[in-house]
């Protein structure tokens, strides 16, 4: 039976996406420790991580033929796909590599700081603004959609409690909890809250009635003409003789504003809303 002794040097090579891979190089060598050399070695690569009951859950797997050079050395990249990232970004994964049925390698994946955060950017769950209608790989749009499952959604769909992205379509985010500024509070975690305007009240402003400047009204006054000379007419006056009316003024109260009541007309639109731009949210998987 032959036996491969690998040394195994596993970094990731880019920032941002898996791209370029995940480099793994190893000496072949036979049961006498004799390097293998120029020969083909079938090797399978499983990735893995362990669920709550230490169960095996795959990520991905791979069996690839590979060439060993005039020392025995081989190499391989491994192509992750992109879709697997997410779970680079949430687990700790291991590397299992066997030779058929042997287990030539089962380690856990060394996370090298700058690098893992580089690639992980950002938590599963996270929300930003994406100008795109697709949303990039390792990411959903939060329009209301079911999340595809898959061992690569099943952290989100666990955080939001829901099979479903959250709908953000035509909302602003707010932070959860009291804000320390005004003491009002936000909705609650995973939660929305309708709009709503603070309860207020309006000043008279520079609004006011137009002043008519001082002026009075004129009236007749009128009386029966039967003679008696004694017959009075508005207050104190007296009226004799054949007449039947006599034109006269009211008092002045010079000039004058009234009060305005009422309401003033409506105006604006629907919604209270600042300057905007039109972004889709995406949320990490």
């Amino acid at each position: 039976m032959k036996k491969i002794i690998l040394t195994l040097n596993v970094l990731f090579f880019t920032l941002l996406s898996f791209s370029q891979g995940i480099a793994i190089q190893g000496i072949a060598r036979d049961d006498n420790n004799t390097a293998k050399t120029n020969v083909d070695i079938a090797l399978t690569f499983e990735v893995y991580y362990l669920n709550a009951s230490n169960t095996n859950v795959n990520v991905y797997t791979l069996t690839q033929t590979i060439l060993t050079d005039s020392f025995g050395v081989f190499s391989h990249v491994l192509d992750i796909p992109n879709e697997t990232e997410s779970q680079f970004s949430n687990r700790e994964l291991y590397l299992k590599i066997s030779d058929g049925s042997t287990t030539i390698s089962d380690e856990l994946f060394k996370r090298v700081p700058l690098a893992y955060s580089a690639s992980n950017g950002v938590p599963t769950g996270s929300i930003m603004p994406f100008v795109g209608a697709t949303a990039p790989v390792g990411w959903v749009l939060c329009n209301g959609d079911a999340i595809p499952v898959n061992s690569n959604t099943e952290a989100l769909r666990t955080l939001l409690g829901s099979a479903n992205t959250p709908n953000l379509q035509g909302m602003f985010l707010r932070g959860t909890g009291r804000s320390p500024v005004n003491n009002q509070s936000g909705p609650g975690l995973k939660g929305t809250q309708s709009d709503s305007y603070k309860s207020h009240s309006h000043d008279k402003g520079s609004l006011s009635n137009d002043t008519n400047g001082s002026h009075n009204h004129s009236f007749n006054d009128t009386y029966r003409s039967d003679g008696d000379s004694s017959y009075t007419v508005s207050g104190s006056r007296r009226f004799v003789g054949s007449k039947t009316s006599e034109s006269d003024n009211t008092d002045s109260n010079g000039n004058h504003t009234h009060e305005i009541k009422g309401s003033v007309a409506n105006s604006g639109s629907e919604e209270t809303r600042p300057v905007s731009y039109g972004v889709n949210y995406i949320i990490k998987l």
